[in-house]
């Protein structure tokens, strides 16, 4: 209950207010830790183009960018994870030869947007939910962009690439996400759905 309230050094008597209804949600101060998740990215993409290439089964190669993207996107929300996803693209097309400049960087956009959409959950804190999402962010990175190689007019056999190539790079991606998992929650600490609003000064 509420009452009176009198303040002992003035002696003016003041009306308590009632206690908002409702989930109190307190925001940090500054947004956490994104100086790490920064850090974290172009690492990852440094590896991506450098140590990458030697895991190779196949066709196919661990993506430790889009894990990464996926695990940081759980861990601070979509806003976070939509530009890590745009950046970590952006950098692998500006420093690799590719000739679809942008496409991966939009397909990591949102896979990083959709899979940040995860933070508020209980799960999100989990081993499995984390590397679930990687593995199908992984598939659905390297689908849409054979799909978009096949738009352009490339000619594939798609059950050759889907086995030599796609799968390979889901089932190590899948592999790799443990560690990074790992990495990203003792950097970042607990779950935290970073919005806009957060970054204003």
């Amino acid at each position: 209950m509420t009452g009176p309230v009198g303040d002992p050094i003035t002696g003016e008597i003041e009306v308590a207010r009632p206690l908002p209804v409702g989930r109190i949600r307190a925001l940090p101060e500054r947004p956490p830790h994104l100086g790490r998740v920064a850090i974290m990215a172009v690492v990852a993409v440094l590896l991506q183009i450098t140590l990458m290439p030697y895991l190779m089964v196949a066709d196919g190669a661990p993506d430790l960018c889009i894990a990464l993207v996926v695990i940081v996107a759980v861990f601070r929300g979509p806003f976070v994870g939509a530009i890590t996803g745009f950046a970590c693209g952006l950098l692998v097309e500006l420093t690799t030869p590719v000739g679809t400049l942008g496409v991966l960087a939009l397909l990591y956009l949102a896979a990083g947007y959709w899979c940040g959409r995860f933070t508020d959950r209980p799960e999100a804190e989990s081993l499995g939910l984390p590397v679930v999402l990687a593995v199908a962010a992984c598939a659905f990175v390297q689908v849409g962009y054979a799909v978009f190689q096949l738009l352009l007019g490339t000619e594939m056999v798609v059950s050759a690439v889907a086995a030599r190539m796609i799968v390979p790079t889901i089932l190590l991606t899948g592999l790799l996400s443990f560690p990074i998992l790992l990495v990203v929650r003792r950097l970042l600490g607990a779950p935290v759905d970073v919005e806009p609003g957060m970054l204003r000064t």
